[in-house]
């Protein structure tokens, strides 16, 4: 027996706000818990290898976006005695990364640099990095889908001051 209409458009406003609240839910929670948060410290010889399993991640996220891999940081802090300035490099890039760079200091996004150095025991106020990696279908059979890191280079000197290695696994 069909519904008669007045409980149609009940059960079709409950149902529509359940799937509104249930994305909004995704996107302010777990969307955001997606990307790996890491701090950047430099000058460092040793830091700690970053590896990621693709496979390992939510169930929502391997349904709906199995394909991007985001890593971000919000500290990039110079431990060292003298200021420098500051550039980035993702190191053995063979996919498409997408940089999203915001500061409370001026950046370059050609040279991928700020303007201003950070002074010793500082760090960049204001900072959000993402880098979004896309994997295209020639690479999601492969067992390793990154294999490289993120360089930390004195803008100014070109002296290295970090390599943060970065590793990203289909398993």
């Amino acid at each position: 027996m069909p519904f008669p209409i007045k409980k149609r458009y009940i059960l079709a406003f409950v149902s529509a706000f359940l799937v509104v609240f249930g994305l909004g839910f995704y996107a302010t929670r777990l969307n955001t818990s997606e990307l790996v948060h890491f701090w950047v410290r430099f000058p460092n010889a040793r830091a700690r290898p970053i590896v990621l399993h693709a496979s390992q991640r939510g169930v929502l996220k391997q349904i709906f976006d199995p394909w991007h891999e985001g890593l971000s940081t919000h500290w990039i802090v110079n431990n060292d005695t003298k200021p420098h300035r500051v550039k980035m490099e993702l190191v053995n890039v063979t996919i498409p990364v997408r940089w999203k760079v915001h500061a409370g200091v001026a950046y370059d996004e050609e040279t991928r640099t700020f303007a201003e150095p950070i002074p010793p025991k500082g760090r960049i106020p204001q900072l959000g990095i993402d880098w979004i990696f896309y994997f295209p279908e020639n690479v999601r059979e492969m067992e390793v889908w990154y294999d490289g890191g993120l360089k930390i280079i004195d803008a100014d000197t070109g002296e290295s001051l970090l390599f943060q290695p970065i590793k990203i696994l289909k398993r």
